[in-house]
């Protein structure tokens, strides 16, 4: 891989973030979206004097979900082509992942919203379309809720499944003893 290739690629996942970022700003469901390029960025001045891309992470907070349902969300989200689960959001494909899920398993609701860590879905955005992205995430707002718990275990069943991946039972049908 060459720098030029590299520095392509990077510059496609930051633009595909910032159309993100636009797009949830506006989004009726969103409560808050955290990235240099959102329009409440506290440093904004200082970023756009120093960088020339905002990155290919951020966050956002839907409105009137909590933990559980914000985990909900994410599942559903995972379920669609472009988005996969991920501890980690390096690399050419986005990935999403419920905050509390992943990074602060242990961590007490409380100790969270103190943070202010709580109800947060990150996303590491890939070089995928901008506009398949932006249909997925619209897609999953406005309807993980009618998706239920057993209908998103299959998807990840199935997900697996494609992938040529071999797990215990146990953990498909999560459980973990």
């Amino acid at each position: 891989e060459t720098m030029e290739s590299a520095e392509g690629r990077f510059t496609t996942r930051c633009q595909n973030a910032a159309t993100i970022v636009e797009f949830l700003e506006a989004h009726p469901l969103i409560e808050e979206v955290f990235h240099p390029s959102a329009s409440n960025y506290r440093h904004a001045s200082i970023f756009e004097e120093q960088y020339k891309l905002g990155g290919s992470l951020l966050s956002f907070r839907i409105k009137e979900l909590d933990e559980d349902q914000t985990g909900h969300f994410c599942d559903a989200l995972a379920m669609t082509i472009p988005f996969r689960y991920a501890l980690s959001f390096d690399g050419l494909v986005s990935k999403v992942n419920h905050h509390k899920s992943v990074s602060e398993f242990y961590t007490p609701p409380p100790l969270l919203k103190k943070q202010g860590i709580h109800r947060l879905v990150r996303l590491g955005v890939g070089c995928e379309t901008s506009s398949d992205l932006v249909a997925c995430l619209n897609w999953a707002l406005w309807n993980h809720d009618k998706i239920s718990p057993e209908e998103i275990r299959q998807s990840q069943r199935n997900r697996i499944k494609d992938l040529g991946l071999e797990l215990p039972e146990a953990l498909l049908d999560g459980n973990d003893n």
